[in-house]
């Protein structure tokens, strides 16, 4: 009798811890889903011209008083034909930012939503000039003549915000995730990572990566054409004549100059996993040039943390067609907690601190 009451009180326990999982589990898939939710939040369209295009957007403020004081993130995509939230990649970003008391403008790049125009026609300056055009709208509304506006950027922003920051002096502060400062050199990078992932010998990469160099110097100089790029053997897919362009209008696009000279508040962020841009080598190009520009300025690199500072043993591929279904949906189940630990904490941090702006009210 003893002995069935011991393997009754076993199963009770077993059949109780199985229940807690499951009610934990869905409590977190629950609160995953509503990071992809912005039913209810406080926004608006905002629509501006810049050079012939119409850009269409959508910002977002914290619920309640702080709306009316809260400093706004302008986000500046990567590369790609990003639409304001980015296919939905954004949404847990932007609910992490209101939660934390922060506004949200972000745009459909142009030609991508409701946006016009042909964002492959643009050069990085163009991007900067398309940017300034973004915060002088935000600036024009009502009630927002003082309010604190920065901009905060992935990977390409790399070579447009610091463009910006020096020429937009009443920018409040600016972020950077992933962002490389040599064009050439992060697709080098970007080439070795992905060759060594498919278990291509050293000696080989290095020849390839040769290969490359001249070749980009063969289609992609000054005098070269599209038809020079099609004449030339290709083992991937070949690029349509805009993205030929667009690579060949950017290809020189470095940001040391514009580093040096950078004096507004900054915040510089990289994943130590990062497959896409060399995070040891960019960090320590800010450190040098940029860092003591400004004692509120900070350079970080996360630990296991990927280029969009995702968690890395889960979620850490160049680009997200990569993923699989299954990583897929464990991105939408996780939510903002598929951000490394602390990536969020930094940026929400720093923006008060630089901004003064206090936590929301509990």
């Amino acid at each position: 009798m003893p002995q069935k009451t011991s393997k009754r009180r076993r199963l009770f326990v077993g059949l109780a811890i199985l229940i807690i999982v499951i009610v934990i589990g869905a409590g977190f898939a629950l609160s995953g889903l509503a990071d992809f939710d912005l039913e209810g939040r406080n926004s608006r369209l905002v629509e501006f011209d810049d050079h012939g295009n119409r850009l269409s957007g959508t910002l977002i403020l914290p619920d309640g008083a702080a709306a009316d004081t809260a400093p706004i993130v302008l986000l500046i995509h990567g590369d790609g034909p990003q639409d304001r939230f980015s296919n939905g990649g954004y949404l847990p970003l932007i609910n992490s930012l209101l939660d934390g008391g922060i506004g949200v403008y972000s745009w459909d790049k142009a030609g991508v939503g409701d946006s016009t125009g042909n964002w492959l026609d643009q050069s990085m300056n163009d991007r900067a000039n398309e940017a300034m055009s973004a915060f002088a709208a935000l600036r024009n509304l009502d009630g927002n003549e003082n309010r604190k506006i920065g901009f905060l950027g992935f990977s390409q922003a790399g070579w447009v915000i610091p463009d910006i920051a020096n020429r937009l002096p009443d920018a409040a502060f600016h972020i950077l995730v992933g962002a490389a400062v040599n064009w050439q050199r992060q697709g080098t990078y970007y080439m070795r990572t992905r060759l060594a992932a498919l278990g291509t010998r050293p000696d080989e990469i290095a020849m390839r990566i040769e290969t490359a160099h001249n070749m980009d110097n063969r289609i992609f100089g000054p005098d070269s054409t599209y038809q020079d790029y099609l004449a030339i053997p290709h083992d991937q897919e070949v690029m349509a004549q805009d993205r030929y362009e667009f690579v060949k209008r950017n290809i020189g696009s470095d940001a040391t100059g514009p580093l040096e000279t950078l004096t507004s508040p900054l915040l510089a962020l990289w994943g130590e996993d990062d497959l896409n841009v060399d995070p040891a080598h960019n960090a320590a190009i800010y450190r040098k040039l940029a860092l003591p520009n400004n004692p509120l300025n900070r350079v970080i690199t996360l630990p296991d943390a990927t280029h969009g500072l995702l968690r890395a043993g889960l979620f850490n591929y160049q680009l997200a067609d990569q993923m699989p279904d299954i990583v897929k949906l464990a991105f939408v189940v996780m939510g903002r907690h598929a951000y490394a630990p602390g990536a969020m904490d930094h940026i929400i941090t720093w923006i008060r601190q630089v901004t003064q702006t206090p936590p929301p009210a509990k």
